[in-house]
């Protein structure tokens, strides 16, 4: 059956349908259970759904699920990133700044919980969201990180001072993490656009942080 003529079953795959696990293979059940490990519980931590009740994947991880050779070693890349110690904050500033560019549906909803779990201002998720280039309320690092997020994504282009200010910020380790975690973010919100992976109807809450 054309994968196209099932859309809509759940709405929430964009072109993709939503894959249910008795459909799974060996190797998407393998990628499946990674994502349990790695993936799902910051989404329920943030109070963001990844996963329907039936155990169906939705936003880029039900298009992970097709082609389980790639997905393997970018979730052990994502996961090295994540374990590279850029402050939560910092991370989700970024992420909100490569989805805003990219109107990225599903990961504008997803980081937007992030972030307010993250601690930062309502008004500075608003502005990142709607991509707003100076937006209030950030600390140093995260202004930093924003700006360099800003000129890698829009720019292509890292100017000499922010370079020297991101460094003295980061230090070089840390820059290459951040750059590597706007990578990860530019893979993110290409397979979203290309399968068009819409949002959850549902506003995201974040999850109390005791």
């Amino acid at each position: 059956m054309n994968e196209h003529a099932t859309l809509g079953s759940s709405g929430l795959g964009g072109r993709l349908p939503l894959l249910p696990l008795g459909a799974l293979d060996e190797a998407q059940r393998a990628v499946h259970a990674q994502l349990q490990v790695t993936r799902l519980p910051g989404a329920a931590a943030a109070g963001y759904t990844a996963a329907l009740p039936d155990g169906r994947l939705i936003g880029p991880f039900n298009v992970m699920l097709r082609n389980p050779r790639i997905a393997k070693p970018l979730l052990e890349w994502a996961q090295a990133i994540t374990e590279s110690g850029i402050p939560a904050d910092v991370r989700e500033v970024v992420v909100l700044t490569v989805a805003a560019h990219w109107r990225a549906e599903y990961a504008l909803y997803a980081h937007t919980a992030g972030a307010a779990r993250a601690g930062l201002p309502q008004a500075a998720i608003e502005a990142l969201g709607q991509g707003d280039d100076t937006p209030c309320g950030l600390r140093a690092e995260a202004d930093v990180a924003h700006r360099v997020a800003t000129a890698l994504v829009r720019d292509h282009h890292m100017p000499d001072d922010l370079y020297a200010e991101a460094v003295a910020t980061f230090d070089t380790d840390g820059l290459v993490a951040l750059v590597n975690l706007i990578g990860q973010y530019l893979n993110t919100c290409a397979l979203l656009t290309c399968f068009q992976v819409p949002a959850p109807t549902q506003r995201p809450t974040s999850a109390p942080t005791a």
